[in-house]
């Protein structure tokens, strides 16, 4: 175990510690830190601060030149120790900014595809949960090309939580859509967030979604992290013209 994970290894519960480095053409980030285990995490920033790029790093979808990555006591990703739990084995739910359902299944067998991931046979009742809260039950046998966007996302939120994971990812699952879809999506998220006990890390530029849905805020400019923290110590940060 490298000394990292070993000042961690006696850390508290439902806490998340991260440390990347990546460089990529001009490009670098450089973050190091953690994030609360419980609730909703806001990174918030502008367009190109990095968001999306810290989210690929904990998803494995990049390989930063130094990497530490844990959840609890499950160390994900560690560098120095040559450790790298591989996409497909990270128990992760991840929302992008497109609704990225398969057209030619219907929105349940798109569920369906997802909760093979989990094996677990009390998913049906978690995944019944998940379809309650979203609304989708009448959408269930409709392929995505007769949903509305705002209606396609919340099928992609479901699929992403019916995988049963220990962090769900969301890289600003809003912003494909227009006021009245977002308007109508905000209030089935709310719901998510009062009623399911995974923690989230949420990509926006929007202050108004921070306002809505964080507990907590991590924003970002040019590849670093500047503040970190409760959504009550941090939110003048929302209102800094420069991050946008």
């Amino acid at each position: 175990m490298s000394e990292r994970a070993e000042a961690t290894a006696s850390t508290e519960k439902d806490s998340i510690k991260f440390h990347f480095q990546l460089q990529r053409d001009e490009f670098s980030l450089d973050v190091d830190g953690s994030f609360s285990g419980r609730g909703v995490t806001a990174i918030f920033g502008h367009s190109g601060c990095g968001k999306s790029t810290l989210l690929r790093c904990i998803a494995g979808l990049e390989k930063p030149q130094i990497a530490f990555f844990q959840v609890d006591q499950s160390v994900w990703e560690d560098s120095s120790q040559s450790t790298r739990l591989p996409t497909h084995q990270r128990p992760i739910g991840y929302v992008f900014q497109e609704a990225s359902l398969f057209p030619h299944l219907s929105a349940l067998k798109n569920l369906q595809y997802g909760q093979k991931r989990c094996g677990q046979s009390q998913n049906n009742d978690q995944l019944e949960q998940v379809i309650d809260l979203l609304g989708i039950e009448n959408l269930l046998h409709r392929k995505p090309d007769r949903l509305s966007g705002g209606e396609r996302q919340r099928v992609s939120i479901a699929r992403a939580l019916a995988v049963c994971p220990q962090l769900l990812l969301m890289d600003e699952p809003l912003s494909a859509l227009d006021m009245k879809r977002k308007r109508e999506i905000l209030p089935f998220l709310e719901r998510l967030h009062q009623e399911l006990a995974i923690p989230v890390l949420y990509v926006t530029h929007s202050p108004a979604e921070v306002r809505r849905l964080a507990d907590n805020l991590v924003v970002m400019d040019s590849g670093k992290i500047i503040a970190s923290g409760k959504l009550t110590e941090t939110e003048q940060y929302l209102d800094d013209s420069h991050l946008f």
